[in-house]
């Protein structure tokens, strides 16, 4: 098999962070010896019987040596082959003169690498990263490279060779002037390749921000995406707060249907809501990417918190009834619902009771906004109270309710 020589030149970008270099290597030498190296492997190249080596040969043999760059994922076994003509490519394209040549050949460049259907997934999905890893980021064709890599790491569920940091990618949208259905495609790409990756607290975020780019008269267009994002909240297991979902158009769009009804259960509803839900739509529930098991869990969970609202103890007795718990799996059942943060308290077992010190809000509308006021404008008068006694010389105890 046919060696690329320059192999020896590369620099690698897995541990400098920018693109490699070929020192002594002018770029017609390396193209030169590129052609060579492909046609061994059956590539035909369009140039004149007898070409001049100058820059005019090379901006036209280097587009279509991009073109036959796949074959050596057929042909050339060892990794770091491949790799080496990789960044020979390159190398190449960072010489070109204009911006516009660099965006357009590293676009071409990494769309033959998306588009060959040869099995090695994980050598391309190395490459793209490599690629992506020392581009420039405000150029817009990163956009190009940004989706590619997505769609190897779906492919592959590995994100071994790139970092996606949803809100760089979010600030490179704008700075790329991405329309919204470009947007949207990067988004859905991230949930997926989120999702490959068993990061589903992120696939989640992915989604929401997705659901967040449909207008209200657009927000029918994406019902599948809704529903995929409510039955993602309600199956994560440490995700209990959901209620900033019901503004999002598209989980609007959702409204009559049973997974809109699932969803306002668990933002708002009890345990027995859910479980006359179960019992009425069991076919439904059943099919769902989550079991009826962990709903209960969840429930009553979520109904927990809520108890624990307008109360500073709940008994153990409320639980085993509002909660369908049996005596012996209520200290258990009250230990997870701490460590959970749903609530904060200590166990009072001889009295058989939770003495609770705060709970989250599953919903935060008007109510608990009118709540915080009032605290704070108890904490003003405080520190009024104070500074008044301190000015007199002497302290006086602030009134209750700090």
């Amino acid at each position: 098999t046919p060696r690329y020589s320059l192999w020896e030149a590369v620099v690698s970008t897995q541990s400098t962070g920018v693109a490699p270099s070929f020192i002594g290597a002018s770029y017609l030498t390396q193209a030169i010896e590129m052609k060579s190296f492909l046609e061994a492997f059956g590539a035909k190249f369009n140039l004149p019987e007898n070409y001049e080596e100058n820059e005019d040969t090379f901006l036209e043999l280097l587009p279509q040596l991009i073109a036959q760059f796949p074959l050596t994922f057929t042909f050339v076994q060892p990794d770091h082959e491949v790799e080496s003509a990789f960044f020979s490519l390159v190398s190449m394209i960072q010489l070109l003169s204009q911006v516009d040549q660099i965006e357009q050949t590293s676009k071409d460049l990494s769309n033959a690498i998306i588009n060959d259907t040869s099995p090695r997934t994980a050598l391309k999905s190395k490459l793209l990263g490599h690629q992506f890893s020392c581009y420039q980021p405000s150029l817009p064709s990163t956009y190009t490279l940004l989706i590619n890599v997505l769609k190897l790491v779906k492919e592959t569920g590995s994100m071994r060779y790139v970092n996606l940091d949803i809100n760089q990618i979010s600030e490179w949208l704008g700075l790329w002037k991405c329309d919204v259905q470009e947007q949207r495609d990067v988004f859905r790409l991230l949930h997926e390749a989120f999702s490959a990756i068993n990061q589903g607290e992120k696939a989640i975020e992915a989604l929401v921000r997705l659901l967040k780019l449909y207008a209200e008269n657009e927000g029918v267009e994406a019902k599948s995406d809704a529903h995929i994002c409510v039955i993602s909240h309600i199956a994560h297991p440490k995700i209990f707060v959901m209620d900033h979902l019901l503004d999002l158009h598209p989980i609007r769009a959702l409204d009559g249907q049973l997974s809109h009804e699932l969803l306002q259960i668990f933002v708002t509803g009890h345990l027995n809501d859910y479980i006359e839900f179960y019992n009425n739509n069991t076919d439904f529930v059943e099919k769902l990417a989550v079991t009826h098991e962990e709903n209960l869990r969840k429930m009553r969970l979520l109904t927990l918190s809520s108890m624990a609202q307008d109360c500073s103890e709940i008994e153990f007795t409320q639980l085993t009834t509002n909660l369908n718990l049996v005596p012996g799996d209520v200290e258990s059942f009250v230990i997870e619902a701490i460590a959970s943060g749903l609530i904060k308290g200590k166990i009072n077992e001889p009295e058989g009771k939770i003495l609770i010190s705060s709970s989250i809000n599953r919903t935060f509308k008007e109510q608990q906004w009118n709540i915080i006021k009032t605290k704070l404008e108890v904490w003003q008068k405080n520190l009024i109270t104070i500074q008044e006694s301190m000015k007199k010389g002497h302290f006086a105890m602030p009134i209750g309710g700090g």
